[in-house]
């Protein structure tokens, strides 16, 4: 699959792709690319420079360079066409040519600096490079949101590591008319110090993830109100059940996700609840 924009931000890049490595590839130490994973080979090596056969038949031309993620280090790996038809790559992986793939791993290729970089990591961590910053802080955050003792507010603010601004989840309460903006039915207990409806500001785009963007998050377009519940879904909730959540709400803002150049895809992503597969 391409790299989204978030990939393609965490990696430098504007061109990559990535798949899910098979049991079947790992066992014969080779990966078969696919799709925009072909696309970025033959346009970077071309395609009349890939051998057609197998590897011993023509070891010199079969044999690519690649640079290493993360280390950057050199390494060779063989990559021909086994048929002479060319209609299917095939990238040999060992561990003395310094690259070999576990199955169920995420292996990636993309171009950097005029230099094509290959890698593969476990899943799990494959989803946490999107995923946003566990933000340890947002309690106090929502605390500072439903407060109306000034003092009390500016102490839980210095406790809040991303320097979020109360007034504007102030105002997105007050656009939303104090209803969950996924679900306005969602029945609300009243705060035993606003006393108003309780609702938590979520970042839709999160606030964790402000070094990746010259745009500020803390706006109040990228601000939503939610009950306790649908917060806590959007973060805990089983993929599908978080997917709706974040879908309905991206569609209900119009632009929002467009004006920091991503789309609902890479906004899944970000919540590691995007498909892999």
């Amino acid at each position: 699959m391409k790299f989204n924009t978030i990939h393609k931000i965490k990696f430098n890049t504007a061109h990559g792709a990535y798949s899910v490595v098979t049991e079947t590839e790992y066992q014969h130490s080779m990966i078969t690319p696919s799709g925009y994973e072909t696309e970025i080979m033959l346009s970077y090596f071309g395609k009349d420079n890939i051998h057609v056969g197998n590897v011993k038949s023509n070891k010199t031309l079969s044999q690519k360079q690649f640079r290493m993620f993360p280390e950057g280090n050199t390494i060779y790996l063989n990559l021909v066409f086994p048929k002479k038809n060319k209609t299917e790559l095939r990238l040999y992986v060992s561990n003395n040519a310094g690259y070999k793939t576990k199955s169920g791993d995420v292996w990636f290729v993309f171009v950097k600096d005029g230099e094509i970089w290959i890698g593969s990591m476990p899943e799990p961590d494959w989803s946490d490079l999107s995923l946003m910053k566990q933000d340890d802080s947002d309690e106090f955050y929502q605390r500072i949101v439903n407060d109306s003792d000034e003092i009390r507010r500016q102490k839980l603010k210095e406790r809040d590591v991303y320097a979020r601004d109360p007034r504007i989840a102030e105002r997105r309460m007050n656009l939303a008319g104090f209803k969950c903006e996924f679900e306005p039915e969602h029945q609300l207990f009243v705060s035993r110090f606003s006393c108003r409806p309780y609702l938590e500001a979520h970042h839709l785009i999160p606030i964790g993830l402000q070094g990746d963007f010259k745009k500020s998050l803390d706006t109040v377009n990228n601000v939503f109100c939610l009950c306790p519940n649908c917060h806590r879904a959007v973060h805990h909730a089983k993929a599908d059940d978080a997917r709706k959540i974040l879908c309905k709400l991206a569609k209900s803002r119009a632009g929002l996700l467009d004006s920091f150049s991503l789309t609902v895809p890479d906004l899944l992503c970000l919540y590691a609840v995007e498909e892999t597969m």
